[in-house]
């Protein structure tokens, strides 16, 4: 018997129940024994409690795997944004450039759809930024500050705010360069905070003439390598970004910048030991390369510097906001 009757012949304790059969049916806790009644009820609580439990882990697996993290288009968004892996990404993405960049595509046939987020991409291996302050809801959108260098990357919005598939980022132009009426000898290589060392001077220039790729000149922020037989030492570093900049140390009583001036040429400021000695307006409506756009004399023996920043602003009738270093002509001490 497994039961114990007590003085009234009623069952009273489960006192010679075996332990593992009471621990089997939940009625031994911590050394506590409980009735059969009670420990049914606390086993049957015992069992919603994990099932409540179990379904808690699996809805929160769920919603991580479908609105956190990698997108399924060809992009990927921020690690931080939300993505609907239902929605696919729009089509027929297509980019012009004419004073900034227009965006087109078609639309995501979708009533979950509410808009667009629009991803800008400043050339391979960059991470692309979103470029709208709101979501867009029509199937255009002008940047601005896009460039022939830049690639675009549309990603469908539904109404929880979750992004769907990224499009495949789509280029401005195949073959991008800052000055139209020029061929470029190569294509533009993008650089991206570096310092020149070892490259070979220029065949033609003068001893005090350096090219912009001379030992020393440094570039930070994001900027393009153009090749043209035109411009001086045939290499020209050009950036249309708002605060990327140009700085090199040199020996001598003054300094000179050799720049092109074209439509697609925004405005630069020139600092020389720390200080802003002037701005450069280099939007011309002709091509104009091999310019003398700035110069200073009288600094004195030993080392100045010479800090060239592009402002990200342009003149009304320029295209884009273009700045573009060409060389520098030293001027030596007396």
């Amino acid at each position: 018997m497994y039961v114990k009757k007590n003085a009234a012949g009623k069952p009273g304790r489960l006192e010679e129940m075996p332990l593992s059969l009471k621990r089997m049916l939940g009625m031994q806790w911590g050394g506590l024994q409980l009735n059969g009644r009670k420990s049914w009820l606390v086993g049957i609580l015992v069992f919603l409690a994990v099932l409540v439990l179990l379904s808690a882990v699996v809805y929160y697996v769920r919603v991580g795997r479908v609105e956190i993290g990698e997108s399924p288009g060809a992009g990927n968004q921020h690690p931080s944004v939300r993505v609907n892996r239902d929605l696919g990404p729009p089509g027929n993405v297509k980019v012009v450039v004419d004073k900034g960049a227009t965006i087109t595509w078609d639309p995501v046939e979708d009533i979950r759809v509410v808009g667009y987020n629009i991803y800008r991409y400043k050339g391979e291996g960059d991470p692309g930024s979103k470029v709208n302050a709101a979501i867009v809801s029509d199937t255009v959108y002008h940047d601005d500050e896009g460039t022939m260098f830049n690639s675009y990357a549309v990603a469908p919005v539904d109404n929880q705010g979750r992004e769907g598939a990224l499009s495949p980022p789509v280029p401005a132009e195949e073959n991008p360069k800052t000055i139209a009426e020029l061929t470029p000898a190569q294509p533009p290589v993008k650089v991206k905070d570096a310092t020149f060392k070892g490259q070979p001077k220029p065949v033609g220039l003068s001893p005090s003439t350096l090219d912009c790729t001379a030992d020393g000149m440094t570039y930070m922020g994001t900027w393009y390598l153009e090749r043209y037989p035109e411009v001086t030492g045939g290499t020209i570093m050009v950036t249309p970004y708002g605060g990327d900049y140009f700085t090199y140390t040199f020996a001598g009583d003054g300094v000179a910048v050799i720049a092109s001036r074209h439509r697609n040429y925004g405005i630069m400021q020139v600092y020389v030991d720390g200080e802003l000695r002037q701005e450069v307006d280099l939007y011309s409506p002709q091509t104009q390369v091999a310019q003398k756009v700035f110069s200073i004399s009288g600094l004195g023996p030993g080392a100045h510097t010479i800090k060239v920043v592009c402002t990200g602003r342009r003149n009304p009738a320029a295209y884009f906001t273009f700045v573009g270093l060409e060389a520098l002509e030293i001027v030596s001490s007396p």
